[in-house]
C-alpha cells in the first residue's frame, strides 16, 4: 500500500472495527489500530497488502496457523493471541491480534540506546520465547528489534513482558521427528541486519540462525549501531555481500568489547553451533541470570 492509500483506511469501518490509526508494515501485510465498534475495545489489524492481495491473504493464513499452534494449551507469555476476521467478503479477511506497546526498534530510535539492566532483562525474556517457538517445532527467520513489541503500556500484567511478532516467514524445522536437512544456494530470507552469516551465504537456517540474530540485535539495543550500519550500494545483492563480508570480518570479541563477558560467551557459542544441534537454551537463560543477580540490580523491570 502506498501512504495515500493507508491514510485512506483511518477512520474506515472493517467488520466490527473502526481503523484508528496505522502502526507499521510487516510481512505481506500492513497493521493498523482499530477500535471496536460496540465495546471500545482496541486491537490491532493485519491486513494483506493489496498490491498482491490473493498471495497476502494466503499468507497471513499461514501465519495464523503458526499463531494457533503456538497457543495451543495456553501457548507462552510472549506469543499473542490471534483470530481470522472476514471483511465484506469471503475473499477479503484480515488478522484480528491483541493490541500491544512500541516495538524495540521504535524505542531505540527515540532513546538512541538501552541501559545493560534492560538489555539482559530482553536477553533473559528472548531465550524464553525463542525456545518455546523452537519447541513447536518452528524457527523465526526474522529476528530484528521490529518484530519484539512490548506489552500495552496500560495494562499492569503485560507492560514489562516483550513479544515476538510476525511469523509471516517462519518455517517448520521439524518433519515429524526428523530434523530437516541441510541445503546451500538458496535465496536470502531475513533482514540484512540482523540476519546470521549462514542466512547471507545461502544456507538453510535453524535454530542457531535465530539466536545468532538475537546476539547482534541485543548488541544493537545496548549500542545503538552495528558495525555494518551504513553500508549503502545502489544494488540490494551487492550491499547484503558487503554486510555479509563485514560480519565475517568483525570478531565476536569487537562486537561485545563493551559489554559484559557473558554476551560474548553467548554470540560465540551460538555462531558455533551445527546446523542440527538443539541450543542449551536454559544454560544461557541462567547464565544472564547470574549476570543481573551479579550487577545488584534491584528489581525486574525494563526501563527505556
Amino acid at each position: 500500500m502506498s501512504t495515500s492509500d493507508l491514510k485512506k483506511l483511518i477512520g474506515t469501518d472493517i467488520g466490527s472495527y473502526t481503523v484508528t490509526k496505522y502502526i507499521s508494515s510487516g510481512s505481506f501485510g500492513d497493521v493498523f489500530e482499530a477500535k471496536h465498534i460496540k465495546t471500545g475495545e482496541y486491537v490491532a489489524l493485519k491486513i494483506p497488502i493489496q498490491t498482491d492481495e490473493r498471495n497476502g491473504l494466503k499468507l497471513l493464513s499461514e501465519e495464523l496457523k503458526i499463531y494457533n499452534h503456538l497457543n495451543v494449551n495456553g501457548g507462552c507469555k510472549g506469543i499473542s493471541k490471534v483470530r481470522m476476521m472476514k471483511w465484506e467478503e469471503p475473499s477479503k479477511k484480515v488478522l484480528v491480534m491483541t493490541l500491544l506497546g512500541e516495538s524495540l526498534e521504535e524505542i531505540i530510535n527515540k532513546k538512541k540506546r538501552v541501559q545493560l539492566k534492560t538489555v539482559i532483562l530482553l536477553a533473559i525474556q528472548l531465550l524464553d520465547i525463542i525456545k518455546f517457538i523452537h519447541t513447536k517445532g518452528y524457527i523465526h527467520r526474522d529476528i530484528k528489534p521490529d518484530n519484539f513489541v512490548m506489552g500495552n503500556p496500560l495494562d499492569s500484567e503485560t507492560k514489562n513482558l516483550v513479544y515476538c511478532i510476525d511469523f509471516g516467514i517462519a518455517k517448520k524445522y521439524m518433519r515429524g521427528e526428523k530434523h530437516i536437512s541441510f541445503k546451500k544456494d538458496l535465496k536470502f530470507c531475513g533482514t540484512a541486519r540482523y540476519a546470521s552469516i549462514a542466512a547471507h551465504l545461502g544456507h538453510e537456517q535453524s535454530r542457531k540462525d535465530d539466536l545468532e540474530s538475537i546476539g547482534y540485535m541485543l548488541i544493537y539495543l545496548f549500542n545503538g549501531n552495528l558495525p555494518w550500519m551504513g553500508i549503502k550500494t545502489k544494488d540490494k545483492k551487492e550491499r547484503y555481500r558487503l554486510i555479509c563480508k563485514r560480519k565475517q570480518e568483525t570478531s565476536e570479541e569487537k562486537l561485545c568489547e563493551k559489554l559484559p563477558k557473558e554476551f560474548l560467551i553467548f554470540l560465540k557459542y551460538v555462531r558455533n553451533l551445527d546446523f542440527d544441534e538443539k541450543p542449551h537454551y536454559t544454560a544461557l537463560k541462567k547464565m544472564f541470570m547470574k549476570l543481573y543477580e551479579s550487577q545488584e540490580y534491584t528489581d525486574d523491570i525494563l526501563e527505556f
